[in-house]
């Protein structure tokens, strides 16, 4: 379906992408700290806990704007008009 000229499929998917990668980076971020802690590099492991935590950050707004997407499309899509032909 097309709302306003966006493929709303499409763009939904397209955010579910961009969460599945941030995912993987905060998951990635995670076992870096652990690592770099074990390691004994202290320092490094608060900053890549720090960066897992605004990843997290970045999950919680991709999943806001899903959500306003949806209803704006749906909003979108109320509120579109037909054209019959005579």
């Amino acid at each position: 379906m097309c709302a306003n000229g966006v493929n709303t499929q499409q763009f939904m998917q397209m955010l579910d992408m961009v969460d599945d990668h941030v995912a993987l980076e905060y998951r990635w971020s995670h076992r870096l700290a652990h690592t770099a802690e074990d390691g004994g590099y202290e320092e490094t492991s608060k900053k890549l806990h720090e960066a897992q935590s605004l990843l997290a950050e970045v999950r919680s707004l991709l999943d806001e704007a899903k959500e306003s997407f949806e209803n704006e499309a749906l909003k979108a899509s109320q509120n579109q008009s037909t054209v019959k032909l005579v």
